[in-house]
């Protein structure tokens, strides 16, 4: 799973060509992915799981292998409207396009309502068949593989009792590797851990960032990767080395100790690259929200 939320933004894409009052902007797809998932994650803590089915529907349109929550959110809203077979099909889906674990599979709370249906039953049997078919439709399964071994010894060194010296050989024989893997075989998004933990460094002059950044700026140029990609990066770096505020709030948790720089002006800054406003993250993930946040819920939202 997604770690999702991850949840991230360049800020140092500019535009170079500001727009004419009357030029309209375009939406990437995931742009309108995102979109219609939010409005399919409202629905479905509404309860209005109809009109939750219908916007992940919307957005497996646009984008169908982007996130297994989402297919799962989707799956979930189809049981509760006993659309069975709808639902079936989002969770093999799920596996087979986005190598939904097992785990995930087992845990995920929602489906516990409906977990006595023989669908469930069945998926489970055929379970390692489906994650077959995700690695069968890949162009490089071998470097898909081999950057789960990077990441895995990524977090051995932080949970083993290694010593910081051991993480940072560790760390900086698997970033050499990572760039060797880009440079061949293109971008992995599930390579991001392994970046997170060069974070602390992201703004410097240095042989992994010195490769990484401008990469991953033109993917954002693109419309390849979300606006929001560095936003946890710039919100870190600002805590820890900054003025010891969040920019975007993206440390839902911490908002006591690092505070948001402009409460006013939050929601609209997470706008600027792609993120939704703190009264979502309340009503969808239960975040707690800080202290003197008078946001609500744009009723746009809901499509």
């Amino acid at each position: 799973m997604r770690i999702l939320l991850a949840f991230l933004i360049s800020l140092l894409i500019g535009c170079s060509n500001p727009k004419k009052d009357n030029e309209v902007t375009v939406k990437t797809d995931l742009e309108n992915y995102d979109e219609w998932v939010w409005s399919g994650m409202l629905y479905f803590r509404d309860k209005n799981y109809e009109k939750s089915l219908s916007s992940f529907q919307e957005a497996f349109k646009i984008k169908s292998d982007e996130n297994v929550s989402d297919y799962f959110y989707a799956s979930a809203a189809a049981l509760h409207t006993d659309k069975d077979a709808i639902a079936k099909d989002f969770i093999i889906t799920a596996i087979q396009k986005t190598n939904a674990s097992e785990n995930y599979f087992d845990s995920f709370d929602g489906f516990d309502p409906f977990r006595d249906k023989t669908l469930f039953s069945e998926i489970k049997a055929d379970y390692s068949t489906y994650q077959a078919d995700f690695f069968d439709q890949l162009k490089y399964p071998e470097i898909y593989e081999e950057i789960d071994l990077l990441v895995e010894k990524d977090q051995k060194v932080r949970t083993d009792g290694s010593s910081g010296q051991e993480m940072r050989r560790v760390d900086s024989l698997n970033i050499k590797r990572l760039i060797e893997i880009n440079k061949e075989y293109g971008w992995f998004d599930k390579q991001w851990l392994l970046l997170w933990h060069h974070r602390g460094i992201h703004r410097e002059d240095n042989y992994v960032w010195n490769y990484f950044r401008p990469l991953i700026n033109k993917k954002i140029e693109k419309g390849e990767l979300r606006k929001s990609y560095w936003a946890r990066f710039d919100d870190e770096y600002s805590m820890l080395r900054g003025n010891g505020l969040q920019v975007y709030g993206t440390y839902w948790n911490n908002y006591d100790q690092f505070p948001i720089e402009n409460i006013s002006q939050v929601d609209s800054v997470r706008h600027t690259v792609g993120l939704p406003p703190l009264a979502y993250m309340d009503k969808v993930y239960g975040a707690i929200l800080p202290e003197n946040y008078e946001g609500k819920l744009p009723q746009v939202m809901y499509k």
